[in-house]
Protein backbone atom coordinates (compact mmCIF):
# COMPACT_ATOMS: atom_id res chain seq x y z
CA UNK A 1 0.00 0.00 0.00
CA UNK A 2 1.27 3.44 -0.95
CA UNK A 3 1.07 5.57 2.21
CA UNK A 4 0.97 8.93 0.42
CA UNK A 5 -2.00 10.88 1.81
CA UNK A 6 -2.89 8.07 4.20
CA UNK A 7 -3.80 8.64 7.83
CA UNK A 8 -2.20 7.11 10.91
CA UNK A 9 -1.84 7.62 14.64
CA UNK A 10 0.98 8.05 17.12
CA UNK A 11 0.97 6.18 20.41
CA UNK A 12 2.81 5.94 23.71
CA UNK A 13 2.31 4.33 27.10
CA UNK A 14 -0.10 7.20 27.84
CA UNK A 15 -2.56 5.42 25.54
CA UNK A 16 -2.35 2.22 27.57
CA UNK A 17 -2.74 -1.20 25.98
CA UNK A 18 -4.04 -0.49 22.48
CA UNK A 19 -5.97 -2.73 20.11
CA UNK A 20 -4.18 -2.24 16.77
CA UNK A 21 -6.88 -4.09 14.86
CA UNK A 22 -9.41 -1.44 15.89
CA UNK A 23 -7.05 1.28 14.68
CA UNK A 24 -6.73 -0.44 11.32
CA UNK A 25 -10.46 -1.12 11.05
CA UNK A 26 -11.15 2.58 11.69
CA UNK A 27 -9.21 3.48 8.54
CA UNK A 28 -5.77 4.35 9.90
CA UNK A 29 -2.91 2.79 7.96
CA UNK A 30 0.25 3.30 10.04
CA UNK A 31 1.40 3.94 13.59
CA UNK A 32 4.26 5.95 15.08
CA UNK A 33 5.29 4.46 18.42
CA UNK A 34 7.15 6.18 21.23
CA UNK A 35 10.09 3.95 22.10
CA UNK A 36 11.21 5.99 25.07
CA UNK A 37 12.30 9.36 26.37
CA UNK A 38 15.54 10.98 27.38
CA UNK A 39 18.94 9.37 27.92
CA UNK A 40 19.79 5.73 27.29
CA UNK A 41 18.38 4.35 30.52
CA UNK A 42 16.20 1.23 30.58
CA UNK A 43 13.92 2.93 33.11
CA UNK A 44 13.11 5.48 30.38
CA UNK A 45 12.00 2.94 27.78
CA UNK A 46 8.32 3.31 26.88
CA UNK A 47 6.55 0.52 28.79
CA UNK A 48 4.26 -0.26 25.84
CA UNK A 49 6.81 -0.09 23.02
CA UNK A 50 7.70 -3.76 22.69
CA UNK A 51 4.06 -4.82 22.91
CA UNK A 52 3.00 -2.12 20.45
CA UNK A 53 5.57 -3.27 17.90
CA UNK A 54 4.35 -6.86 18.08
CA UNK A 55 0.70 -5.84 17.83
CA UNK A 56 1.32 -3.44 14.94
CA UNK A 57 3.14 -6.12 12.97
CA UNK A 58 0.42 -8.68 13.73
CA UNK A 59 -2.21 -6.23 12.46
CA UNK A 60 -0.20 -5.49 9.31
CA UNK A 61 0.32 -1.82 10.24
CA UNK A 62 3.57 -0.16 9.11
CA UNK A 63 5.24 1.38 12.16
CA UNK A 64 7.93 3.86 13.00
CA UNK A 65 9.35 5.10 16.29
CA UNK A 66 9.99 8.37 18.06
CA UNK A 67 11.86 9.45 21.16
CA UNK A 68 10.80 12.40 23.30
CA UNK A 69 13.92 14.48 23.91
CA UNK A 70 15.03 15.93 27.23
CA UNK A 71 18.53 16.73 25.92
CA UNK A 72 20.04 20.01 27.09
CA UNK A 73 23.30 19.53 25.16
CA UNK A 74 24.78 17.45 22.36
CA UNK A 75 26.26 14.83 24.71
CA UNK A 76 22.77 14.07 25.98
CA UNK A 77 21.53 14.00 22.38
CA UNK A 78 24.12 11.30 21.63
CA UNK A 79 22.84 9.28 24.59
CA UNK A 80 19.28 9.67 23.33
CA UNK A 81 20.39 8.37 19.92
CA UNK A 82 21.99 5.34 21.60
CA UNK A 83 18.70 4.84 23.44
CA UNK A 84 16.82 4.51 20.16
CA UNK A 85 19.47 2.37 18.48
CA UNK A 86 19.38 -0.08 21.40
CA UNK A 87 15.60 -0.41 21.25
CA UNK A 88 15.55 -0.87 17.46
CA UNK A 89 18.17 -3.59 17.37
CA UNK A 90 16.74 -6.57 15.53
CA UNK A 91 13.63 -4.67 14.44
CA UNK A 92 12.68 -3.55 10.93
CA UNK A 93 10.35 -0.53 11.04
CA UNK A 94 9.05 0.71 7.70
CA UNK A 95 8.32 4.26 8.88
CA UNK A 96 10.84 6.93 9.96
CA UNK A 97 12.63 7.24 13.30
CA UNK A 98 11.69 10.63 14.72
CA UNK A 99 13.26 13.00 17.23
CA UNK A 100 10.54 14.70 19.27
CA UNK A 101 11.80 18.19 20.07
CA UNK A 102 9.48 20.22 22.27
CA UNK A 103 9.08 21.22 25.91
CA UNK A 104 5.57 20.01 26.70
CA UNK A 105 6.23 19.44 30.40
CA UNK A 106 8.50 22.48 30.92
CA UNK A 107 11.60 20.41 31.75
CA UNK A 108 13.92 22.39 29.49
CA UNK A 109 12.58 25.70 30.74
CA UNK A 110 13.07 24.66 34.37
CA UNK A 111 16.57 23.27 33.84
CA UNK A 112 18.08 25.88 31.56
CA UNK A 113 16.51 26.14 28.13
CA UNK A 114 19.25 25.82 25.48
CA UNK A 115 19.62 28.69 23.03
CA UNK A 116 17.99 28.25 19.63
CA UNK A 117 21.39 27.53 18.12
CA UNK A 118 22.04 24.88 20.76
CA UNK A 119 18.61 23.31 20.14
CA UNK A 120 19.43 23.04 16.44
CA UNK A 121 22.78 21.39 17.25
CA UNK A 122 21.01 18.92 19.58
CA UNK A 123 18.64 17.96 16.75
CA UNK A 124 21.46 17.67 14.23
CA UNK A 125 23.48 15.49 16.60
CA UNK A 126 20.65 13.03 17.22
CA UNK A 127 19.47 12.88 13.61
CA UNK A 128 22.93 12.50 12.08
CA UNK A 129 23.82 9.75 14.59
CA UNK A 130 20.65 7.84 13.73
CA UNK A 131 21.34 8.27 10.02
CA UNK A 132 24.92 7.03 10.35
CA UNK A 133 23.56 3.93 12.09
CA UNK A 134 21.46 3.19 9.00
CA UNK A 135 18.06 4.48 10.13
CA UNK A 136 15.76 6.90 8.32
CA UNK A 137 15.65 10.04 10.52
CA UNK A 138 12.83 12.56 10.93
CA UNK A 139 12.39 15.74 12.98
CA UNK A 140 9.15 16.15 14.93
CA UNK A 141 8.25 19.60 16.21
CA UNK A 142 5.31 21.95 16.38
CA UNK A 143 4.85 24.59 13.70
CA UNK A 144 5.69 27.21 16.33
CA UNK A 145 9.02 25.55 17.16
CA UNK A 146 9.84 25.04 13.48
CA UNK A 147 9.24 28.74 12.83
CA UNK A 148 11.09 29.94 15.92
CA UNK A 149 13.39 27.77 18.06
CA UNK A 150 14.34 25.49 15.14
CA UNK A 151 14.21 28.09 12.35
CA UNK A 152 17.30 26.78 10.58
CA UNK A 153 17.16 26.01 6.85
CA UNK A 154 20.09 23.62 6.91
CA UNK A 155 18.39 21.48 9.57
CA UNK A 156 14.97 21.54 7.96
CA UNK A 157 16.33 20.89 4.47
CA UNK A 158 18.48 17.97 5.63
CA UNK A 159 15.79 15.83 7.25
CA UNK A 160 12.14 15.05 6.70
CA UNK A 161 9.84 16.99 9.00
CA UNK A 162 6.83 15.78 10.98
CA UNK A 163 4.96 18.99 11.77
CA UNK A 164 2.53 19.15 14.67
CA UNK A 165 -0.22 21.68 14.05
CA UNK A 166 -3.72 20.94 15.31
CA UNK A 167 -5.53 22.81 12.58
CA UNK A 168 -7.74 22.28 9.54
CA UNK A 169 -4.72 22.75 7.22
CA UNK A 170 -0.98 22.38 7.64
CA UNK A 171 0.74 25.74 7.25
CA UNK A 172 4.32 24.48 7.31
CA UNK A 173 5.98 25.55 4.05
CA UNK A 174 9.30 23.71 4.28
CA UNK A 175 10.46 21.53 1.40
CA UNK A 176 10.72 18.26 3.33
CA UNK A 177 7.32 17.88 4.95
CA UNK A 178 6.82 14.15 5.47
CA UNK A 179 3.99 13.98 7.99
CA UNK A 180 1.51 16.29 9.65
CA UNK A 181 0.06 15.68 13.10
CA UNK A 182 -3.30 17.31 12.51
CA UNK A 183 -5.04 16.56 15.78
CA UNK A 184 -4.92 15.21 19.30
CA UNK A 185 -7.21 16.19 22.13
CA UNK A 186 -8.27 18.97 19.76
CA UNK A 187 -9.10 17.90 16.22
CA UNK A 188 -10.66 20.23 13.66
CA UNK A 189 -10.99 17.61 10.92
CA UNK A 190 -12.62 14.63 12.61
CA UNK A 191 -13.26 12.96 15.95
CA UNK A 192 -10.36 13.12 18.37
CA UNK A 193 -10.82 9.46 19.27
CA UNK A 194 -11.15 5.95 17.86
CA UNK A 195 -13.85 3.64 19.16
CA UNK A 196 -12.38 1.10 21.54
CA UNK A 197 -9.04 2.92 21.63
CA UNK A 198 -9.77 6.37 23.06
CA UNK A 199 -8.32 9.80 22.34
CA UNK A 200 -5.29 9.61 20.05
CA UNK A 201 -2.98 11.90 18.12
CA UNK A 202 -3.70 11.60 14.39
CA UNK A 203 -1.36 12.09 11.47
CA UNK A 204 -1.29 12.48 7.69
CA UNK A 205 1.57 10.94 5.71
CA UNK A 206 2.86 12.58 2.51
CA UNK A 207 5.46 10.04 1.38
CA UNK A 208 5.41 6.31 0.73
CA UNK A 209 7.88 5.57 3.51
CA UNK A 210 7.77 1.76 3.39
CA UNK A 211 8.93 1.85 -0.24
CA UNK A 212 11.55 4.53 0.45
CA UNK A 213 12.93 2.73 3.50
CA UNK A 214 12.98 -0.77 2.02
CA UNK A 215 14.48 0.26 -1.33
CA UNK A 216 17.04 2.48 0.40
CA UNK A 217 18.16 -0.23 2.80
CA UNK A 218 17.27 1.79 5.89
CA UNK A 219 16.02 0.52 9.27
CA UNK A 220 17.68 -2.90 9.00
CA UNK A 221 15.94 -3.75 5.70
CA UNK A 222 17.42 -5.91 2.93
CA UNK A 223 20.54 -6.46 4.97
CA UNK A 224 22.08 -3.39 3.38
CA UNK A 225 25.56 -2.91 4.80
CA UNK A 226 26.70 0.48 6.07
CA UNK A 227 29.87 1.12 4.06
CA UNK A 228 31.22 4.01 6.14
CA UNK A 229 30.16 5.16 9.58
CA UNK A 230 32.68 8.00 9.52
CA UNK A 231 33.80 10.28 6.72
CA UNK A 232 32.77 13.41 4.88
CA UNK A 233 29.12 14.33 5.30
CA UNK A 234 26.72 17.16 4.68
CA UNK A 235 27.93 20.45 6.16
CA UNK A 236 31.65 19.65 5.87
CA UNK A 237 33.86 22.20 4.10
CA UNK A 238 37.41 20.97 3.49
CA UNK A 239 39.85 20.40 0.65
CA UNK A 240 39.09 16.71 1.10
CA UNK A 241 35.46 17.41 0.21
CA UNK A 242 36.68 19.33 -2.86
CA UNK A 243 38.70 16.28 -3.95
CA UNK A 244 35.70 14.01 -3.38
CA UNK A 245 33.51 16.25 -5.52
CA UNK A 246 36.07 16.27 -8.34
CA UNK A 247 35.92 12.46 -8.25
CA UNK A 248 32.12 12.62 -8.41
CA UNK A 249 32.28 14.96 -11.42
CA UNK A 250 34.51 12.46 -13.22
CA UNK A 251 32.03 9.70 -12.31
CA UNK A 252 29.20 11.79 -13.76
CA UNK A 253 31.04 12.29 -17.06
CA UNK A 254 31.51 8.52 -17.24
CA UNK A 255 27.81 7.84 -16.55
CA UNK A 256 28.40 6.25 -13.14
CA UNK A 257 26.18 8.83 -11.41
CA UNK A 258 23.65 11.32 -12.75
CA UNK A 259 23.81 13.87 -9.94
CA UNK A 260 26.09 16.85 -10.48
CA UNK A 261 27.86 18.89 -7.79
CA UNK A 262 29.24 22.41 -7.49
CA UNK A 263 33.00 22.85 -7.83
CA UNK A 264 33.71 24.06 -4.32
CA UNK A 265 34.73 22.52 -1.02
CA UNK A 266 31.24 22.42 0.55
CA UNK A 267 29.38 19.14 1.06
CA UNK A 268 25.78 20.15 0.28
CA UNK A 269 22.52 18.58 -0.86
CA UNK A 270 23.79 17.70 -4.34
CA UNK A 271 26.89 16.00 -2.98
CA UNK A 272 24.78 13.96 -0.58
CA UNK A 273 22.51 12.84 -3.42
CA UNK A 274 25.53 11.86 -5.52
CA UNK A 275 27.10 9.95 -2.63
CA UNK A 276 23.85 8.08 -2.08
CA UNK A 277 23.72 7.20 -5.79
CA UNK A 278 27.15 5.61 -5.46
CA UNK A 279 26.10 3.76 -2.31
CA UNK A 280 22.93 2.51 -3.98
CA UNK A 281 24.94 1.23 -6.93
CA UNK A 282 26.99 -0.86 -4.54
CA UNK A 283 23.96 -2.10 -2.61
CA UNK A 284 24.99 -0.21 0.51
CA UNK A 285 22.78 1.68 2.96
CA UNK A 286 22.33 5.23 1.68
CA UNK A 287 23.50 7.15 4.74
CA UNK A 288 25.15 10.06 2.91
CA UNK A 289 28.60 9.34 4.38
CA UNK A 290 31.66 9.43 2.13
CA UNK A 291 34.52 7.72 3.91
CA UNK A 292 37.46 5.56 2.84
CA UNK A 293 35.16 2.75 1.72
CA UNK A 294 33.09 4.91 -0.60
CA UNK A 295 36.10 6.65 -2.12
CA UNK A 296 37.80 3.29 -2.77
CA UNK A 297 34.60 1.84 -4.27
CA UNK A 298 34.01 4.89 -6.50
CA UNK A 299 37.64 4.91 -7.66
CA UNK A 300 37.25 1.26 -8.62
CA UNK A 301 34.15 2.02 -10.70
CA UNK A 302 36.02 4.83 -12.49
CA UNK A 303 39.01 2.57 -13.24
CA UNK A 304 36.74 -0.04 -14.78
CA UNK A 305 35.14 2.59 -17.01
CA UNK A 306 38.41 4.01 -18.31
CA UNK A 307 40.04 0.60 -18.66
Amino acid sequence: MDLKNKKGVDLSSANGSVNMNKIKAAGYDFVMLRCGYGNDDVSQDDSQFEANVKKAEAAGLPWGAYLYSYALDTNEAKSEARHVIRLLKGKKPTMPIAFDMEDADGYKRRNGMPTNNELVKICETFLSTIKKAGYYPMLYASLSWLDNQLDNKSLQNSYDVWCAQWNSVCQYDGSRLGMWQYGGETNYLESNSISGVGTVDKDMCYKDYPSIIKSGGYNNWTGAKVLDEKGFEKGDETYGVFALKELILIAKKLGIVTQGVDENNAFGDGTELAVNQVLKRGGYAQNGIAGYGLIKFLAGLIKKKIG
